[in-house]
């Protein structure tokens, strides 16, 4: 009886015990901080090759990973990604910025490890533009209207659900923006979702979702490190969750264009009003280019907005079950009726502007210290070394087999059941502002707009949307804008909000 009691008492000690921090690899690059991509791998059970050159990909039993040295672009699980910093080339080792790692791939890769989870019980609905604010606005219509009427389809869907909503605009009238981030404050445990359509020269095209930069990174769009990047603002209390909601959203409608890569411009940061000042879990979803010629008719069309629609509910619903252990079920989807365009190979995308990048006349290895990933670790790993035609070294640490961009499976992730590493990582001290900051343009309060067609749209047709499209919305848009008579897939009329 003794013995039992010594063997349970000690079993107690053992759980009481703090779990062994992982013991990073790091490195400095310019005063920046840096982790070596081998203990990143090892941490989250990648495999690992020691690089010949700038392309990594690497697979886990869970996910797969691809990045390019010299880029801010990742691809996780096929889905784009622009990081906050480049991916750097270290003396023996890829590198892989801290900020990245705490703000993206942790959150990404470890969803039920963030401490700041909890349950969602409804949605805020953002509807861009409105009233004197038309927006983009293409021969076929403006980007209000076409805001309005997905938020409509959007609402119903996430109540069909079992979802509550709330939008900020029902009608066609202006709500200022620090408006739209107060009215998402009245509403705890939601989520929030802005709606806009983009514009851009005529040749831009695909998807992006936006959420907020973290504190101390420059917006993807930026190009210099400003002193407001520094500056903490109310949305970066909930940078985990922003990050996971934009990724669980764009995963979901970037399957709008299947096998059409180009399309899918990424999950991006900015410090648009509306998730900057959200004190709720907070993105904007930008749903195709008005600017463009083919994307304008698409978005005119009811079906297209009704998928698009589907698509984000479909995100945000797997959001609400990873942060509150729901099991939710997906909404149904309409199918596309337009042809699937053949599927295109592309290349890793070009660098993201960044004003954290090097200079390129800075020596390769200026600035840079870097120390050995955990010795413990490497001794007591079971990888196998093999020799290249060059006659280099390559050590790969063996994983089970995963096809090559596999997707993730829309089931419910699971809570693990066996104790897992803390990150132990801490944020990334705040850098000073990059030269020439002061001469910067100040970031824009929402997405810029570059209107093709400036002035009012002319009368559309009262055709179907397979012969000529005509924007059709509900309730009915503004004067200059007859509604279509095609009736596929209306969208609910106008309810009183239900907190």
């Amino acid at each position: 009886m003794t013995k039992a009691c010594l063997a349970f008492a000690f079993f107690c000690f053992s759980l009481a015990l703090p779990l062994h921090a992982f013991d990073w690899g790091t490195a400095t690059v310019n005063g920046r901080e840096y982790v070596t991509l081998q203990s990143f791998c090892t941490f989250y059970g990648f495999s690992y090759e020691t690089p010949s050159g700038n392309d990594f990909q690497g697979r886990s039993p869970q996910h797969n990973l691809r990045f390019k040295a010299g880029t801010s672009e990742a691809y996780i699980d096929g889905v784009h990604y622009v990081l906050s910093f480049p991916i750097e080339n270290g003396d023996h080792d890829l590198l892989i910025s801290r900020m990245d790692v705490i703000k993206l791939f942790e959150p990404v890769l470890r969803p039920t490890e963030i401490s700041a989870r909890h349950s969602i019980r409804g949605v805020v609905i953002d509807a861009g533009h409105g009233g004197s604010d038309n927006g983009a606005t293409s021969r076929y219509g403006a980007e209000k209207d076409y805001t309005r009427d997905t938020a409509f389809r959007l609402e119903s869907i996430l109540r069909g659900q079992g979802l509550k909503t709330v939008l900020t605009r029902r009608s066609d009238v202006f709500v200022d923006l620090y408006e739209r981030a107060h009215i998402a404050s009245l509403y705890p445990d939601y989520a929030f979702v802005s709606i806009h359509y983009n514009s851009a020269t005529p040749e831009a095209r695909g998807l992006e979702t936006y959420c907020l930069s973290p504190r101390g990174a420059a917006s993807t769009s930026s190009a210099y490190l400003t002193r407001s990047d520094i500056q903490k603002l109310p949305g970066n209390d909930y940078d985990p969750l922003n990050i996971l909601l934009a990724s669980m959203v764009h995963s979901e409608i970037i399957k709008l264009n299947p096998g059409d890569t180009t399309a899918d411009r990424g999950v991006k940061r900015a410090r648009f009003v509306v998730i900057k000042q959200n004190v709720l879990p907070a993105i904007l979803v930008e749903g195709g280019f008005v600017s463009n010629r083919m994307e304008a008719a698409q978005i005119n069309t009811t079906g297209y907005r009704q998928r698009l629609a589907e698509a984000i509910a479909r995100g945000v619903i797997k959001f609400v079950n990873v942060m509150g252990g729901k099991k939710m079920p997906m909404p149904p989807s309409t199918p596309d009726e337009s042809p699937t365009p053949p599927p295109k190979t592309i290349a890793l995308a070009p660098k993201a502007p960044s004003g954290m990048a090097n200079d390129p006349a800075t020596p390769k290895n200026n600035g840079k210290t870097v120390t050995s990933p955990n010795p413990a670790v490497t001794s007591a790993d079971t990888s196998t070394t093999s020799k290249t035609k060059k006659g280099k070294t390559k050590k790969t640490i063996p994983t089970p087999e995963l096809a090559p961009n596999a997707p993730l499976s829309d089931a419910p992730l699971a809570t693990p059941s066996a104790p897992v590493t803390p990150l132990n990582l801490t944020e990334p001290a705040a850098p000073t502002p990059s030269p020439g900051a002061d001469k910067a343009a100040p970031e824009p309060d929402e997405p810029p707009i570059v209107n093709i067609y400036p002035t009012t749209p002319a009368k559309p047709s009262t055709t179907s949307d397979s012969a000529a499209p005509t924007v059709s919305t509900s309730p009915p848009v503004s004067s200059h804008t007859k509604p279509s008579t095609n009736t596929s897939n209306p969208p609910p009329p106008p309810s009183t909000d239900n907190p």
